[in-house]
């Protein structure tokens, strides 16, 4: 009798043990369950995408980004940014993309906008001067990455897009676009103050390019030679 309700009390006691395991095993099933969930139907947040898909409803909204001064706050540049979001069947998607940048003018108080709409992505703009580390080193230009074109016809404006180089004064006037359909700037570099060193990927092939920062104009352009060549 003895064994027998020593038995019962061993099985009794495992029989507790399944159950507490199962019951934990299921919890552990659901908050896995939920947060897949959760992660799965989240808003998924991106930047530097334009989406341009006509049978999807939009909604965008405009706010102004940080102030920045240039050459001793004579100038200030404000960019312009868009946020777009918009449903898919299980989850939200929001988007933030610089769209323009706005340029006054301290002393004369005038207002200037780079552009007179909003219809490109500006991937990048890089403030050119000799010396990158000193604050007080004028500004001699902006450097422009913009997609203009859907070139992968993907219904947005992307990175995975070609875009252009493009480039104007620090208070915003004498934009002009130097290079087109470009896949990467890799990089650049002043060599005096009046040409720019750039580097840059176009058709899987890497140039470099010498720019008259002054007349806009191209002086150079050079295929970089490919390894073993």
């Amino acid at each position: 009798m003895e064994d027998n309700t020593f038995f019962k009390s061993v099985w009794r006691f495992n029989g507790l043990v399944i159950a507490l395991a199962g019951i934990l095993s299921v919890g552990v099933l659901i908050f896995i369950t939920y947060k897949l969930f959760n992660d799965v139907t989240r808003e998924r947040n991106t930047s530097n995408i334009v989406n341009l898909e006509e049978d999807t409803e939009i909604k965008e909204s405009w706010n102004l980004g940080q102030l920045s001064k240039l050459n001793d706050g004579k100038t200030l540049i404000i960019p312009l940014h868009s946020n777009q979001s918009f449903n898919r069947s299980y989850f939200s998607k929001s988007s933030n993309s610089t769209r323009n940048y706005l340029f006054i003018d301290t002393e004369t108080l005038q207002e200037k906008w780079l552009f007179d709409h909003t219809d490109y992505l500006i991937e990048r703009s890089d403030w050119l001067k000799r010396d990158d580390y000193n604050a007080e080193d004028p500004v001699i230009a902006i450097l422009y990455q913009l997609v203009k074109l859907d070139s992968d016809s993907d219904n947005r404006l992307s990175a995975d897009d070609l875009s252009i180089i493009a480039i104007a004064s620090p208070d915003g006037s004498n934009y002009k676009e130097l290079i087109n359909e470009v896949e990467l700037i890799v990089d650049h570099t002043l060599l005096s103050k009046k040409e720019l060193f750039l580097i840059y990927q176009k058709d899987n092939i890497s140039y470099s390019a010498i720019i008259d920062l002054a007349k806009r104009t191209i002086i150079k352009t050079t295929q970089l030679p490919k390894i073993g060549a």
